[in-house]
Order: structure tokens, then sequence, then C-alpha cells
């Protein structure tokens, strides 16, 4: 069960050209993965008061086509793969169609002890609520 956000490209998130920069797609991942938590009934602020932190491992992005300013950027997020050390979650950015596919990416996560700073196993509960989230790819 994909989630979805949106978000509006800002005149300050573009260069002279008025297009999107690069680096906001990443802030845009982080946008719907935040949601995506949200929707599990794990706000990102509810995991770590359980003691967990999510470390990013891994980042990439496939850059297809450009936003302008003033486009509204839809984020559609999966949980691509799931385990008790890690998580992967998957993006497409795409138009208000759905039809035109910005980009595409992932990004990878370890669950780590919030103080210790230690990879750790993430909790039943929290597991359980991430699992309809997960694509069926």
């Amino acid at each position: 069960m994909p989630v979805e956000s949106r978000v509006r490209v800002r005149y300050k998130d573009t260069d002279q050209m008025g297009i999107a920069h690069h680096s906001n797609y990443i802030v845009w991942f982080e946008i719907g993965r935040t949601d995506l938590c949200r929707e599990t009934g794990f706000t990102y602020r509810a995991i770590e008061e359980r003691g967990f932190i999510l470390v990013v491992t891994e980042i990439g992005c496939r850059y297809r086509a450009p936003y302008r300013y003033d486009d509204e950027v839809v984020i559609v997020t999966t949980v691509e793969e799931s385990g008790s050390r890690s998580i992967r979650f998957g993006y497409e950015l795409r138009d208000t169609t759905g039809e035109k596919l910005h980009a595409s990416g992932f990004s990878v996560h370890f669950w780590v002890d919030r103080e210790s700073r230690r990879p750790v196993t993430a909790d039943a509960a929290i597991m359980a609520a991430f699992a309809p989230f997960q694509s069926q790819r």
C-alpha cells in the first residue's frame, strides 16, 4: 500500500532556469518516508521514544524529468524490503496526473539503538505496523 504526499516546488528550490535543484529530490523522499511512518502509527518521534533511530546507509535517485517552479510534486512511497535489522523505502516522484515519472529512488536504513548507536532488531509491533506498506514487486 503506497503512501502519497504532495508538495509544491518553491522559488527557493529552483536554479536560475526555474528548474528544481536535484538536492530537493532527496528532501522530497524524506517527506514521503516521514508520511509513511506516520501512516503506520509510528511517527519518527514515536520510533525514537521507543529507543530506536533509523540511520540512512544508502540512498539513490534516478532523475528522469525536471520539475519547475510551482509544479506540484506527488511523492509515492512504499516499503520495498523490510527485515528485523533494516528497511528499504522506495520512492516515485510523479506529476499530478500520476502518469509522468519525474524521478525514482530508494533509501536503506538500519535500526539502531538510540542510546548506544549500535544496530538492533526492531520490535515486533513496529515490524507489524510497516508490513501493510510493503510493495508487492
